[in-house]
């Protein structure tokens, strides 16, 4: 059966894509309607799919930040190529609005399908919704059914390091929680697309902040790709009690990620904070309020990362910090 693939406006097609997202994500994935329903309609590109029989068979949307989402099939209608014709026609759209890239998160189990289409996947399973999801990128201009030209990013990737400013000082000593805080929601506006924390129990006199808590957030949303990971010993310190960058991660779970570290492996006594594999902040003892700060040192910040990936891949996500009553 022949499928029609078409750009439609919001505003005259709301409830027809309503009713294939519906059937879809509530019904049949169980996404809350809260989640679903996102108040990003309105700005973004919408394309709708439809049978010659003049049925709505699917849909999919372009937002402003250059993410695809919303790709959904209605169950009957799978298998003979319709979200490949949806995402064709969002990419070949993204490309005519001047993006040199797109992104999206796609279910886990649909990676495949996207790498078909190009896609690269770009860092961890996270989850969204309750679902398993994978970030993936396709560059533009290429070849919409061609193979991946993108590489991979990963821990095996070299990392690309900015030549050093003269205006960067190579290091400079902070004592007192005053001071620190201050230095660290300064150095929270450098990262450009990767930062990661290692804190014992997310030191509240440090961390428990609205000012670190919305420096976190306007570095996740400024930079498409961007993301943060937090490695920590124990939730027991956080457990009842609100804490600003832990309700962060509930609420941007697929931007801001905290893990445990396994028991036997957290008896290290620092601190750190790097990004980009360019600059960080340590904390020798996170007992003693003193911290050198480097905007670029990418030997120490590059160990420091690996040191960090090693942890990570062994520590383990704890329920206790999506069930805090915050």
């Amino acid at each position: 059966m022949k499928v029609h693939v078409t750009q439609v406006s919001w505003t005259s097609h709301s409830e027809r894509l309503r009713s294939i997202r519906g059937t879809v994500f509530i019904e049949e994935q169980n996404v809350p309607k809260d989640l679903e329903c996102d108040g990003a309609d309105e700005d973004s590109t919408h394309f709708l799919a439809v049978n010659e029989a003049g049925l709505d068979i699917g849909c999919a949307r372009l937002m402003p930040c250059g993410q695809i989402g919303r790709m959904a099939v209605l169950p009957e209608y799978r298998g003979n190529g319709t979200g490949f014709d949806l995402l064709r026609l969002a990419v070949e759209t993204a490309a005519r609005q001047g993006f040199t890239e797109v992104f999206l998160h796609a279910q886990d189990h649909a990676e495949a399908f996207y790498r078909k289409a190009g896609f690269c996947r770009v860092g961890d399973t996270f989850e969204e919704a309750g679902i398993a999801h994978v970030n993936m990128e396709l560059a533009l201009p290429v070849p919409f059914d061609g193979k991946p030209t993108l590489v991979k990013i990963g821990t095996s990737t070299p990392p690309v390091h900015p030549t050093k400013p003269d205006s960067i000082q190579d290091s400079i000593r902070h004592s007192g929680e005053g001071a620190m805080r201050i230095a660290l929601t300064q150095a929270l506006s450098l990262p450009r697309r990767e930062l990661v924390i290692y804190s014992q129990k997310l030191d509240a006199s440090l961390f428990d902040s609205s000012d670190i808590a919305a420096a976190l957030s306007a570095f996740v949303r400024r930079a498409r790709v961007a993301r943060v990971r937090v490695l920590i010993h124990a939730t027991e310190v956080l457990v009842g009690r609100s804490h600003a960058v832990v309700e962060l991660a509930r609420r941007i779970s697929s931007k801001v990620s905290i893990r445990v570290v396994p028991y036997e492996m957290a008896d290290a006594d620092w601190t750190f904070i790097v990004w980009d594999h360019a600059g960080h902040l340590l904390m020798p003892d996170y007992r003693e309020y003193e911290m050198v700060a480097c905007e670029y040192d990418p030997v120490t910040s590059t160990c420091l990362s690996d040191q960090f990936e090693q942890l990570w891949r062994t520590s383990r996500d704890d329920p206790e910090l999506r069930t805090l009553k915050l």
